[in-house]
């Protein structure tokens, strides 16, 4: 009976220290001053990421690829490039992972809300595709003014697709004989007639 009770209580010791052990191990895995950025860039054009906060990171990915870092934790403002644009925003890198996953150009990761530790760059960069047509007769030059400045050459009868800054633009067309000006609200799959001004 008494080498039972001695079993009890050195087993009972051997858990207790495993206990004592085993909390301050996990406790340490949490306080990480670290955590996990990923880049994930689905488009077929380089992406950066700049990071200002406690620490200055610059963080890319190039096309069809994916990049992981693991930044300090806290709140950074940041300048994401991707598809020949900037943004800039803030983050908080305090909690968990998180994932920047890049579209094509044009396009959103997710129709609706994606997962929260995931950031669609699609609907920061707030990209659309556009058709210009160019119908005037002449070679021209159209330069918009607006959410962004943009400039196109155009042969006569080009018909050509771009990905620009979703948003409300004035132009200028230069070829017609006299300057052109007209205005355009750029939206999912927006096609432009570019025409001369009839006199």
């Amino acid at each position: 009976m008494k080498k039972i009770k001695n079993l009890i209580v050195i087993t009972l010791a051997f858990v207790l220290i495993f206990a004592a052990v085993a909390v301050p191990q996990s406790n340490t895995q949490a306080a990480s001053p670290l955590m996990r950025l990923v880049i994930e860039n689905n488009s077929s054009h380089f992406v950066s990421l700049r990071l200002s906060g406690p620490i200055n990171y610059y963080m890319s990915a190039s096309a069809g690829s994916t990049s992981s870092y693991t930044p300090e934790r806290g709140e950074y403002s940041y300048t994401l490039y991707s598809c020949g644009i900037f943004v800039h925003g803030e983050i908080d890198l305090t909690k968990h992972m998180v994932t920047y996953e890049v579209p094509p150009c044009g396009s959103k990761a997710y129709s609706g809300p994606g997962p929260t530790t995931v950031i669609d760059a699609g609907k920061e960069l707030r990209l659309v595709k556009v058709t210009l047509k160019n119908e005037t007769g002449h070679n021209i030059v159209i330069v918009f003014s607006g959410t962004s400045s943009l400039a196109f050459f155009f042969y006569d009868g080009d018909s050509k697709d771009y990905t620009i800054p979703k948003g409300d633009y004035t132009y200028e067309i230069y070829g017609c004989g006299a300057v052109r000006y007209g205005t355009m609200y750029a939206h999912v799959n927006k096609v432009k007639e570019l025409t001369c001004p009839t006199w």
